[in-house]
């Protein structure tokens, strides 16, 4: 549904709180990303990014275990801005690996807010290279990782980037744990590299049913643009290994051959 010029302030108001309750109508209907070939785009999800944002809903924690390319970043960002923009007081947090996917995720929900027609917003919001500060009292912020990661208030949402990457993570995580006390939810994302690391000992927990994390694994052909000649494509450009990794979503041990 678009809005029209002359609609009247009932079904205004009728599409905000339509809006603020389904984050995936709010997204497929007002939300757009830049594409690096198209330009401007409306961003319209795949039945397997809506299961995420579902999931995000209906799980305090959550670890995605991805294959590369399949737009989690950019779901999450979107995320983010529905869960800051229409609702109060959400302090949200973004862990990167460095500081410039950080500020890229930021660039990423400034283009995503910039898109929303200004009348479906019911608060104000302001940018830096980092933060998105809402007049509602909510904000999403995104920073390279440290082990003094992130503030000490509480956090409505952590999101974790590639967290396999993630020097220290372990450390990192145990330190930003304490923020979600009050309620705050996560959202750990990677793919995978190798065994024994805090990453990959939640997932286990998680399908195993030993820890609170809901785990949601996406597979290369889950997207609906990948087919076995994209896989194939991709496939003459890495090693097996990299094969494995980052398209079959394999925890490979050091001695793995191939």
């Amino acid at each position: 549904m678009s809005i029209q010029k002359n609609i009247s302030k009932a079904q205004v108001v009728k599409e905000i709180l339509k809006c603020g309750a389904e984050p995936a109508y709010f997204i497929n209907n007002y939300i757009k990303i830049q594409h690096p070939k198209h330009g401007l785009i409306p961003f319209k999800t795949y039945p397997f990014q809506d299961e995420c944002i579902q999931s995000y809903l209906d799980h305090r924690f959550n670890i995605v275990l991805k294959s590369r390319q399949l737009g989690l970043s950019t779901i999450s960002a979107a995320y983010a801005i529905w869960l800051a923009a229409y609702h109060k007081d959400k302090n949200i947090l973004v862990i990167a690996t460095k500081l410039a996917t950080a500020v890229n995720f930021i660039k990423k929900v400034k283009v995503m807010i910039n898109s929303v027609p200004k009348h479906l917003l019911m608060t104000q919001y302001e940018t830096t290279n980092q933060t998105v500060t809402f007049s509602n009292g909510s904000q999403t912020k995104a920073i390279p990782t440290s082990p003094d990661a992130g503030p000490s208030e509480a956090l409505s949402l952590l999101i974790i980037d590639e967290a396999a990457f993630i020097k220290d993570f372990e450390e990192v995580f145990t330190g930003l744990y304490p923020t979600l006390s009050e309620g705050g939810s996560a959202i750990i994302l990677s793919t995978p590299n190798g065994v024994g690391g805090l990453y990959h000992n939640l997932w286990i927990g998680a399908e195993n049913a030993t820890n609170d994390f809901n785990p949601i694994r996406l597979m290369w052909w889950m997207h609906p643009e990948h087919d076995q000649v994209w896989f194939d494509k991709e496939s003459r450009n890495l090693t097996k290994r990299k094969v494995a990794q980052e398209l079959m979503c394999d925890f490979l041990t050091s001695g793995d051959t191939f």
